[in-house]
């Protein structure tokens, strides 16, 4: 299955994929992306309950895999 992109998002994916170690492109950061939200989903982590409940040590954590953070 392909997965296509908006435009905005697949430009904005294709940067970051580029930074990022282990991401080939957009299509494949986007899939990791996805998968990491199902996954919270699954467990109950909604949106609301992982924004309470996060401390700012896993924020971080999630933000430098992302690529919006740098240690």
């Amino acid at each position: 299955m392909t997965l296509e992109l908006p435009t905005d998002i697949s430009d904005r994916y294709e940067l970051l994929a580029d930074d990022l170690d282990g991401f080939d492109d957009a299509e494949s950061l986007a899939r990791y992306v996805l998968d990491g939200a199902a996954a919270e989903l699954e467990r109950g982590d909604g949106v609301g309950d992982a924004a309470d409940s996060a401390d700012d040590g896993v924020v971080e954590d999630r933000l430098e895999q992302l690529g919006y953070l740098e240690k």
